[in-house]
């Protein structure tokens, strides 16, 4: 029984450190476990990126329509057009605004469980403690009561 609530008191405070101070250790973890939790709930991030990628294809376009009306202003000028301004990006709006956030929120949300994990374990672990040091108090009281009572009848 002592090595049971060793355990849990050592497992106890492995998961509060790790919930509190793992950030660069359970990142991976935790944010593995937050996208799993956001796909069962229905909200996958193929879905997300895939209107990430339409928004990029409609911004993509309107530039394009940018250029050609520089391209006619160049017509009648003799500036130089910067065509590098006008190229397709990746912007990933949708999923830096959202996404990430929803993830960082649900990482966070499980780090406070992991810490109320690690709150009842220890308390299971200070439970198994003490019943483990009444027991052996109980031990020692018979021990030393059958001493006493040898100790007495050497007496009379």
């Amino acid at each position: 029984m002592k090595i049971t609530y060793i355990i849990l008191y050592f497992f106890s405070g492995i998961i509060f450190l790790l919930a509190i101070f793992g950030s660069n250790l359970t990142k991976p973890f935790l944010n593995s476990l937050s996208e799993k939790t956001l796909e069962a709930s229905g909200f996958k991030k193929s879905y997300l990126q895939s209107v990430d990628d339409k928004i990029d294809e409609l911004v993509y376009k309107s530039k394009q329509i940018e250029l050609q009306i520089e391209k006619i202003k160049k017509f009648f000028s003799s500036d130089e057009i910067d065509e590098s301004k006008y190229q397709k990006e990746k912007s990933g709006m949708l999923e830096k605004s959202f996404y990430n956030p929803l993830i960082e929120m649900f990482s966070y949300l499980f780090r406070v469980g992991f810490i109320f994990i690690a709150f009842f374990i220890l308390m299971f672990a200070v439970i198994f403690h003490i019943v483990y040091n009444s027991l052996e108090l109980r031990k020692r009281v018979r021990r030393l009561e059958e001493l006493v009572s040898i100790n007495e009848r050497r007496l009379e």
